[in-house]
């Protein structure tokens, strides 16, 4: 398992790739990623599970979700187009983080889209045409990348939305388990843009427009967590980017990373990582990280 920097001074990055057969190691990193898979069969790799992908297929992966894409076939090298974007980028965009909401809802949402899929089809339109302004570099093309993204985030909760369907409604409430529902998104929404503030759960509550017990059984049939654990994870993912990327204090860090006691900080590390937070950046810089447990 290995952490991989990715320096996005844009925010946006599109990239078309090839990969041959070899063995690798899952890696990890801070950004929201798309895989659009352009040639030959790949397989997906997360820490919990294996996806065979198929030409036309989408697969979304989360920040510090450790995963690789392997080539299934040792003589057929796959080609695919990379998405990577920090999830920051979509604060300008009314509504920006609902947009998000497929990244997260990782109980409810299958990372997978087949290229059967209308939402997948239209992906793929929609990033060669990204690759296409890069190459060209006409008038606009950055602007016209970022409205590309939008438009792609667009068709990817759609898609989850609608259970996968392709006759263009969403998937009733009691079928998609109502995970698609304003209120909810509304509440994580608030935890990713507020996670290193303090967290009002009853304001959660409030917004979700939700009773109390129905708002927690919803919250983590949709995240997998309890409302405190997914903060909790979120500041661990922050508080691991910034141990692995930065050399700012284990204090700093902590206070940066949403904690006001740093002993608290460190024992919510140890039971995150199984390392104290100097043995895991220790861990990093000798090449041999211990994975933070999914």
């Amino acid at each position: 398992m290995f952490f991989e920097e990715f320096k996005l001074e844009k925010g946006l990055v599109f990239q078309e790739k090839r990969g041959a057969f070899e063995e690798h190691e899952l890696h990890m990193h801070d950004v929201l990623e798309f895989h659009v898979l352009l040639e030959n069969e790949a397989t997906f790799q997360l820490v919990d599970k294996r996806i065979d992908g198929k030409p036309g297929d989408v697969f979304l992966f989360r920040p510090f979700e450790p995963h690789w894409n392997l080539v299934k076939h040792s003589h057929r090298p796959i080609r695919w187009i990379s998405i990577l974007f920090s999830p920051a980028i979509v604060r300008s965009i009314p509504g920006g983080y609902a947009l998000l909401a497929p990244f997260y809802a990782v109980e409810a949402v299958s990372p997978h889209l087949p290229a059967s899929a209308s939402a997948a089809r239209a992906i793929h339109r929609l990033a060669a045409q990204a690759i296409e302004e890069e190459r060209t570099q006409g008038p606009g093309w950055e602007a016209k990348q970022f409205a590309i993204l939008i438009d792609i985030l667009t068709h990817t909760l759609r898609h989850a939305a609608s259970g996968g369907r392709d006759d263009g409604r969403f998937v009733p409430a009691d079928e998609s388990g109502d995970w698609f529902d304003d209120g909810m998104l509304q509440a994580i929404a608030h935890i990713l843009t507020a996670f290193t503030e303090p967290i009002d759960v009853e304001q959660l509550v409030r917004m979700s427009g939700r009773r109390r017990t129905f708002f927690y059984r919803k919250f983590k049939a949709i995240t997998g967590l309890t409302p405190n654990l997914f903060v909790q994870r979120l500041r661990m993912q922050v508080a691991c980017y910034l141990l692995g990327r930065t050399d700012k204090s284990v204090t700093d860090i902590a206070f940066e990373s949403g904690y006001a006691s740093i002993s608290y900080f460190i024992n919510h590390f140890k039971q995150y990582s199984g390392l104290s937070p100097r043995d895991y950046r220790k861990s990093l810089r000798t090449g041999s990280p211990s994975a933070p447990p999914q």
